[in-house]
């Protein structure tokens, strides 16, 4: 009669291998990468346990199902159906609900075994079976299953051991969370901090464009009228041509004033009722010749809309100074264009779209266009589309830039239709 021994290992060489596996998943823990510490953890439990597969599964965000995130010995049809496995179906979907280890002798004859996990466990020879849940605190986050071809099953010992891994594992995976949460929270309070200072920066900017303003207008004022009175007395076509460049300059210079006062002290809007689709009308109108003279086609879409409530004077600089970029951008790059003013209703209240079919916004620009004094032209002061940011926001609506598809930009502002609070309607 044949005579079969089994190498019994001694309990104490045992718990020695045990504590080796503890200390190697430890130190990986410390890393705070947790595919590192899923792959020591696997291949540790290789060396000590004596099984032939291993995998690890993860909840997804939703929670109802298990991603497989690790595994070791899965053949092809195995780690096929171990890749998504349902929550509460299953052995290890069950493991995942219910936070109870489950252990298995013979794994094919549990009835709760999935059929096609059935097919792939009993071709691939898999006879015992242990899963552990994985908790990150106290809250089941996944599951750690080993199997075995040979008997006998796991033991206690090895359970044991499986569930101090699985706690290892949770930790690292609680520790990962609790590191990008951190690093998170410190990005948000970066952010923050820089938008403290641009915040005191941008109002010292106001408190001394104000000044500067005050103390430039009326010098100019005074150079203008002077201007005037000289061109009555001069004479000589060489000195009014003088006075002509004089009072141009002055005028320039008086308007880069209107501006930095705009930017610095924002008028108080008067709002009324206000078509936007009868603005666009009147601007197109003003700008015609201008356009024409320049090859740019004007065109209005305007649909039938309520009216928004709005400075009808503050609509009309918004809307100039999109033209004016416009018409810049265009004829700048092919000396020619078509520019599209659309109108449309919302659910929110009413957008208007300023559409061009120019080179575009450099991406790199994109998220600057709205700040002030930052311009892409020659002698251009870089306030319009930031003043027209400040109306769209005081107006309670919301603008933005972007590129189109089929090449040129588009402005797109959106305001709402509501009266605030103690504002009396009036006419526009």
């Amino acid at each position: 009669m044949a005579h079969t021994t089994t190498r019994v290992i001694p309990r104490t060489s045992r718990l020695l291998r045990h504590l080796d596996v503890l200390r190697t998943i430890a130190e990986a823990v410390s890393s705070l990468d947790v595919e590192e510490v899923i792959d020591t953890s696997l291949s540790a439990l290789t060396h000590v346990t004596g099984h032939e597969i291993s995998s690890l599964h993860l909840l997804s965000p939703d929670g109802e199902r298990l991603l497989l995130r690790g595994d070791r010995g899965l053949s092809d049809a195995l780690r096929d159906v171990n890749r998504v496995l349902p929550v509460g179906r299953g052995l290890v979907g069950g493991v995942a609900l219910s936070g109870i280890p489950r252990r298995l002798d013979e794994v094919t004859r549990a009835e709760d075994l999935l059929p096609e996990a059935h097919r792939a466990v009993a071709a691939d020879g898999i006879r015992a079976f242990v899963c552990v849940p994985v908790r990150a605190r106290q809250t089941v986050v996944g599951t750690l299953s080993l199997g075995r071809q040979s008997a006998p099953g796991f033991t206690d010992d090895e359970t044991a051991l499986l569930q101090c891994v699985a706690d290892q594992i949770g930790l690292a995976l609680e520790h990962a969370r609790l590191h990008t949460e951190t690093r998170r929270q410190l990005e948000d309070l970066e952010r923050a901090q820089s938008a403290v200072v641009r915040a005191e920066r941008l109002s010292a900017v106001g408190e001394l464009t104000r000044g500067v303003a005050h103390e430039i207008n009326n010098p100019l004022a005074i150079i203008l009228g002077q201007v005037d009175v000289l061109r009555e007395d001069a004479a000589e076509e060489g000195s009014r041509r003088g006075l002509e460049a004089i009072e141009k300059a002055a005028r320039r210079a008086a308007a880069v004033v209107r501006d930095l006062r705009q930017f610095a002290e924002p008028a108080s809007p008067q709002r009324a009722p206000c078509d936007l689709g009868e603005r666009i009308r009147r601007v197109l109108a003003l700008y015609e010749p201008r356009l024409r003279a320049e090859r740019v086609t004007g065109t209005a879409e305007v649909e039938d809309t309520p009216p928004v409530w709005a400075d009808a004077a503050q609509i009309d600089q918004l809307l100039n100074n999109f033209v004016e970029n416009a018409r810049h951008a265009m004829v700048g790059a092919h000396g020619r264009g078509t520019l599209t003013l659309r109108v449309a209703a919302i659910v929110s209240g009413v957008r208007l779209e300023v559409i061009d079919d120019g080179p575009g916004i450099a991406p790199e620009h994109l998220p600057r266009v709205f700040n002030p004094f930052f311009t892409t032209k020659e002698d251009a002061r870089g306030l319009g589309l930031s003043v027209a940011h400040g109306i769209v926001r005081e107006h309670g609506g919301r603008l933005w830039a972007e590129n189109r598809a089929e090449g040129g930009a588009r402005l797109v502002v959106e305001l709402p239709l509501g009266l605030r609070q103690r504002e009396v309607a009036g006419p526009c």
